[in-house]
């Protein structure tokens, strides 16, 4: 299948790289809204400009996409304007990362090198579990969530849409942490985050509550 990487920054490079796994998959373009010419290329792949150019690059084949961007809310954003061009939504899976048979993996989702997603464990759409990161039994992960390199959630934990936890957090078991939520790199986790925080420490305190922040779809 062609496919096109959305992104042009490190995550997206990271995404190439776990796709060249995937012999099923051709990866054929990167598509970004920041070229500096039209000879531009990643890894040998070109960058063929903006997102205006992917009607007609769906008219040449292309049939799948992943959306190779970091930031929770930009690549919701992206993944339901896909979603409404009709293309697939593919997932990028390394070969190194430990998968439960029972776990469910949604559509879109990006499982980098090392992780681990354990028995019973469900992860939403357009999901990003990063390097090393484990997400132990039964843990539910809402849409558009970003598990940085290094986390560890013990089991049963619920994590909201568009939430990021930053590198080498842990959480511990039967946590629920709301929609919207940053926690911030090497925080532990001890208790309930809500809605919109913002939290980080040893243990993790609420520093800050956004405001007016409405989740994609």
């Amino acid at each position: 299948m062609k496919v096109l990487i959305i992104g042009a920054g490190g995550h997206a490079r990271v995404v190439y790289e776990v796709l060249r796994y995937d012999k099923n998959v051709e990866v054929v373009a990167f598509v970004d809204n920041v070229t500096r010419g039209a000879d531009e290329e990643i890894m040998g792949v070109p960058m063929v400009g903006d997102h205006s150019v992917i009607p007609a690059l769906i008219k040449d084949g292309v049939k799948g996409a992943i959306v190779g961007i970091g930031d929770n809310s930009i690549r919701a954003g992206y993944f339901k304007q896909l979603k409404t061009m009709g293309v697939e939504l593919i997932k990028a899976i390394h070969p190194t990362a430990h998968i439960a048979y029972n776990a469910r993996i949604e559509e879109g989702c990006m499982v980098v090198a090392g992780a681990t997603i354990a028995t019973s464990a469900r992860v939403g759409r357009n999901v990003i579990v990063n390097t090393g990161a484990i997400i132990e039994h039964e843990d539910v992960l809402g849409d558009h969530v970003h598990i940085a390199p290094g986390v560890v959630l013990a089991g049963r934990v619920r994590v909201g849409e568009e939430t990021f936890i930053g590198a080498g957090s842990i959480v511990k078991e039967n946590i629920t942490i709301g929609s919207n939520v940053t926690v911030g790199a090497g925080s532990i986790v001890l208790s309930d985050i809500p809605d919109n925080a913002v939290a980080l420490g040893v243990p993790a305190k609420i520093i800050d509550i956004k405001e007016n922040h409405v989740v994609n779809g």
